[in-house]
């Protein structure tokens, strides 16, 4: 397979700027928000990337709640999304060191963001938090509609490096366009459990998804 350069020579980085841009067609990206933050990174440099993205999701946050003062409301909900996946990009080369506090603010910040977007939706994005051994699963549950009909539901969930908001981006928003409702959670390791709770992964995954399928039914 041919690797095609987007910006970077490192093809880690260039694959994670491609990750950031992929989501531009559900309002979690500006093309040229991304490129322009590109062009502040050092190569293989991984606290200049967190820097360039922080700088842009600051820019944004700050831009959505501005909109929010004149009143100005899918102007703020476009921006809250731009920032959750520009903080969430920023923390990624964060995770390794679980010590670095940064990570815990990185997706803090993220999460923030996207639950002030997700009150600006119609309908608004619920946030549940599912039982689970003893705690709760957070996640989302997206409503296709608010017409009380029964909907075909997907549940979905991200991998180690992903946090549940970002499902939205690669799997909700299209679900939601074609009549699915949809439920999407951060399991053990994965963002807030891992980050805020100190849940690590582990292997038999039925355990997560048993409690999650009984919500969704």
């Amino acid at each position: 397979m041919v690797q095609v350069k987007l910006f970077f020579d490192d093809e880690d980085f260039d694959g994670q700027l491609l990750r950031v841009i992929s989501y531009t067609a559900y309002e979690g990206a500006d093309i040229g928000e991304c490129f322009e933050t590109a062009g502040r990174i050092k190569e293989g440099d991984r606290d200049s990337w967190y820097e360039a993205w922080i700088k842009t999701a600051d820019r944004m946050k700050a831009d959505a709640e501005e909109s929010m003062k004149g009143g100005h409301r899918d102007s703020a909900r476009r921006a809250y999304m731009r920032a959750s996946n520009y903080y969430r990009a920023a923390e990624f080369y964060i995770r390794d060191d679980p010590q670095d506090p940064r990570g815990l603010q990185g997706w803090q910040s993220s999460h923030d963001c996207f639950a002030e977007a997700a009150r600006l939706f119609d309908p608004p994005f619920e946030a549940v938090e599912i039982p689970y051994e003893g705690t709760t699963l957070p996640g989302y549950f997206f409503r296709a509609d608010d017409s009380g009909e029964r909907r075909p539901t997907v549940i979905t969930m991200s991998g180690m490096d992903g946090y549940l908001e970002e499902c939205y981006w690669s799997i909700t928003a299209a679900g939601l366009e074609r009549g699915y409702s949809c439920v999407a959670i951060d399991g053990p390791g994965q963002g807030g459990m891992l980050r805020q709770r100190g849940v690590p992964f582990r292997p038999d995954w039925e355990a997560v998804v048993t409690p999650v399928l009984d919500f969704a039914l």
